[in-house]
């Protein structure tokens, strides 16, 4: 009698114990099923054009505050940079690798000047035209600005030049009437807010569940993570077969 309550509760125990580890591997399975399915369709989801802007997953992923803040504006409009992001109007960082040096109106558009090219703008910020050095474009610029015609302006290795309405670039004499564009102080809120920005412009969804899908998110205790996973899945195969053995005996002797 005893064995076979003895018998009766292993055989439970097992039980309890494969369906309590079996819910926490489905949940398991379902994450990265659900994480698999969205790596399968990361163009039709966009994935790689949208960023990560949650602090404490940020943080995770040690992305520091940037370096360097750089501010212009022009009719009111920010131009900012935050080491090799630059912010147009608040919109999505566009990475450059120049050094921001100021911007200028050109009619409804804005001209942003890097010490390397200058950035054509429309009316609804979005970038329609570089111009580098195959368009004439001198390096090292250092200011740009507007005369008193309304002409763009700008001055690079001692010279200045002005922008034509059909984007080429002419120098031209230096006159005192011009108003350069100046980089303007930063608060510490306007700080934050624009150390925020660049933060949640670093890390692509994309990526970020492609980490969580693999366990490098979590570091080396996502390694530990999934080897645990893994023994547990084991766990799960060898007492299912258990199970399923005692049961199928159980059967044939009742009959």
């Amino acid at each position: 009698m005893n064995q076979r309550r003895n018998k009766r509760n292993k055989a439970k125990s097992l039980y309890i114990w494969h369906r309590y580890t079996g819910l926490f591997a489905a949940l398991f399975v379902i994450f990265i099923t659900v994480s698999g399915i969205l790596l399968n369709h990361t163009d039709g989801l966009s994935l790689k054009n949208h960023h990560l802007n949650v602090d404490i997953l940020l943080d995770q992923y040690q992305v520091q505050q940037p370096t360097s803040i750089r501010l212009f504006s022009s009719q009111g409009h920010p131009i900012s940079q935050a080491d090799d992001l630059l912010f147009i109007n608040a919109n999505k960082g566009l990475a450059v690798g120049g050094t921001l040096v100021g911007v200028a109106p050109l009619n409804d558009w804005l001209v942003i000047a890097l010490n390397d090219r200058l950035l054509i703008v429309n009316s609804d910020f979005q970038l329609i035209e570089t111009l580098g050095a195959d368009d004439g474009v001198p390096d090292n610029i250092v200011k740009i600005g507007t005369d008193q015609t309304a002409r763009v302006m700008l001055f690079s290795n001692r010279q200045p030049y002005h922008l034509t309405t059909d984007l080429s670039l002419r120098q031209t004499q230096q006159h005192a009437d011009i108003r350069w564009s100046k980089a303007e102080p930063t608060s510490a809120a306007l700080t934050a807010e624009i150390g925020h920005r660049y933060r949640a412009n670093i890390i692509t969804l994309e990526q970020f569940v492609l980490d969580i899908h693999s366990g490098r998110f979590f570091g080396n205790y996502g390694t530990l993570f999934f080897d645990i996973v893994g023994f547990i899945l084991l766990f799960l195969s060898f007492t299912g077969i258990i199970i399923w053995f005692k049961q199928r005996t159980k059967q044939l002797d009742d009959k």
